[in-house]
């Protein structure tokens, strides 16, 4: 019989490690074929009727994904990802918007679900933050179920054989959390990444996953034999029988080094010769806050706080801002917790900043920072939750996307009013918070060693930095695969902004995604860095890099760096200098 030929699709890994199973290829495509129908203005209050009891049905399954979630030991934190879903269902809002259309239009459910939807996204449509569109993904998620629901398509779990790798379009999060380890070994998709919510539900259950394949699930067939490498973001489709044998012997690798890092995941992180760099987690929901602590992190270097706003009518109310703040700030202490302010437009509300006009590029317009000193009402009402907040443990300002001098003294003086308004209340926080700014704007980037005498401390945003210094778009097919950290100019512009910090006397930590990745470790630390803030999971695998390299070595691998002219150049040194030493960071078998 002759073999079948060997493919490998490459992707993004979304959760490490390695498996070998059979594919069961799953249509979990968007609903693009419904029913439009004109209804008569008599059968308006049983159109309605029928959308409720299709918000009651996709209410009840959701809740049933949570409910297993909870009930399993050490996810009960990840269940408020589908409390999101469920808020969503019961948003009126969102489904009062539905049966306006129903009854204004005179249409059927399905339709105006889908205009209600395609209103929501298009809203979003030209955040450039991967952080929000993965949020976004979710309302994608919950109208799917809907519309599946009003359309009598199955919604319900999967029946699997045994060693089923799933291989979907797209997978939600409730989708995900109804998955039997039992019989599922992991999943590959045609899109997401790694931020997203789905992203998140598979790492807590320690499933393997591998996402952003495009058309994976077009073009495998169910049956094929699959290798799914959650490390490097690739599936082999029917491997050799060498190739078998070359992932058992990785996947027996991989299972004892996670162990071992899971066991030092408390220990700090000292060089072999001596240096201790601080390794922080980022945070997004104050219900991840044991998770980051567990994988050992030293602190909260990145507290995201949009998550505030979306999905709502109002503004969030100064209490609202406290207790999201107060929670993370106990649980950390006596680590610090640096809480970004908002770093969202006023084009992403829905309501009563929602009248705010449409921009052609909110990522270039009224957005963050500039959005704050605008809304003073806003800013300082999450100020003040901050402030407060700060009373009850070690607890840092960080200000977003600073493009120049003048932003960030109104900023600073925005803030003193605001602590002016908290002593005239009697109200108690510390008096002496520090106060600091992401660098993710080249002209900031330019001004570091001004910004840095009015700053307490820097924290470099390198996915924004990034695209910005290079002019790429990492959402554009086309040119994303400019997108390189390892681009020279990007190189010497992190090392302009760390001596500028430090000439002034203050710490520069760095919490985009170039500080998660461990093959970046060496260099980060030989330019200088202070400290790494990164995702729960590359907590551990950051730390054991640190501890296996000389900084006085480090040092001299960025001051060669420095010097070589393109990204590939620097990539073949690195695998020639690092590599070799660390196999586990660039996919090498040991």
């Amino acid at each position: 019989m002759k073999s079948k030929q060997v493919h490998i699709f490459h992707g993004i890994p979304a959760s490490a490690g390695i498996v070998m199973g059979k594919a069961v290829v799953i249509d979990r495509r968007k609903i693009e074929h419904y029913p439009r129908i004109r209804i008569p203005p008599r059968a308006l209050g049983d159109e309605i009727k029928r959308f409720d009891e299709a918000v009651g049905v996709s209410y009840s399954q959701i809740e049933g994904a949570k409910k297993k979630l909870e009930a399993k030991e050490g996810l009960k934190e990840h269940s408020f990802i589908l409390e999101t879903h469920l808020m969503m269902l019961h948003d009126p809002v969102f489904s009062g918007r539905v049966k306006q259309l129903i009854k204004k239009d005179l249409i059927n459910a399905e339709w105006a679900l889908k205009i209600a939807l395609q209103e929501l996204e298009e809203s979003f449509s030209q955040i450039d933050n991967d952080y929000i569109r993965s949020r976004v993904a979710d309302t994608s998620f919950v109208g799917d179920r809907l519309l599946r629901n009003l359309t009598g398509k199955d919604t319900g779990g999967f029946h699997l054989p045994e060693n089923s790798i799933i291989v979907a379009h797209d997978l939600s999060p409730a989708d995900t959390a109804m998955m039997s380890k039992e019989k599922v070994l992991g999943f590959a998709t045609d899109i997401g990444g790694q931020t997203s919510h789905t992203a998140i539900i598979a790492r807590s259950l320690e499933m393997p996953a591998v996402v952003g394949l495009k058309d994976a699930s077009t073009l495998l067939s169910p049956g094929d034999m699959l290798i799914l490498d959650g490390i490097s973001g690739i599936v082999i489709v029917n491997p050799s029988e060498t190739q078998v044998s070359e992932y058992e012997h990785r996947a027996r690798s991989y299972v004892t080094f996670e162990l071992k890092l899971k066991e030092k995941a408390s220990s700090p992180a000292i060089t072999k010769d001596g240096h201790r760099i601080k390794v922080e987690g980022n945070l997004e929901f104050k219900e991840e806050i044991k998770t980051v602590i567990d994988h050992g992190a030293e602190g909260i270097g990145l507290y995201r706080t949009e998550f505030l706003y979306l999905n709502r009518k109002d503004i969030p109310t100064q209490q609202e801002h406290f207790e999201a703040y107060h929670t993370v700030v106990k649980a950390m202490a006596p680590h610090n917790t640096i809480i970004r302010t908002l770093d969202l437009g006023g084009d992403k509300f829905y309501s009563s900043l929602g009248d705010l006009t449409m921009e052609m590029n909110p990522a270039m317009g009224l957005r963050a920072i500039r959005f704050c000193l605008k809304e003073m009402d806003v800013f300082k009402t999450q100020l003040r939750g901050i402030l407060m907040a700060s009373h009850f443990g070690n607890t840092s300002i960080m200000f977003p996307m600073i493009s120049g001098m003048e932003e960030l003294l109104r900023a600073k003086d925005i803030l003193e009013e605001t602590k002016e308004d908290l002593r005239r209340q009697g109200v108690p926080f510390d008096e002496d918070i520090p106060l600091g700014i992401m660098i993710e704007v080249p002209s900031a980037a330019a001004i570091a060693d001004m910004l840095a005498k009015e700053a307490d401390f820097f924290s470099i945003g390198t996915n924004d930095l990034i695209q910005y210094a290079i002019a790429i778009d990492r959402k554009n097919e086309y040119v994303n695969y400019l997108y390189e950290p390892l681009h020279p100019g990007v190189l010497r512009l992190i090392k302009f902004i760390i001596d500028s910090a430090h000439n002034a006397g203050i710490a520069v930590s760095m919490c985009g995604e170039m500080a998660g990745e461990s093959i970046y470790t060496p260099i980060l630390l030989g330019l200088g860095i202070d400290a790494l803030s990164t995702n729960a999971l590359a907590i551990p695998h950051v730390k054991e890099m640190i501890r296996r390299i000389d900084l006085k070595r480090c040092k001299q691998i960025a001051g060669h760096i420095l010097d070589i002219k393109t990204a590939e150049e620097i990539k073949a040194f690195l695998g020639r200098e690092i590599g070799d030493r660390f196999p586990e960071v660039f996919g090498k078998e040991e």
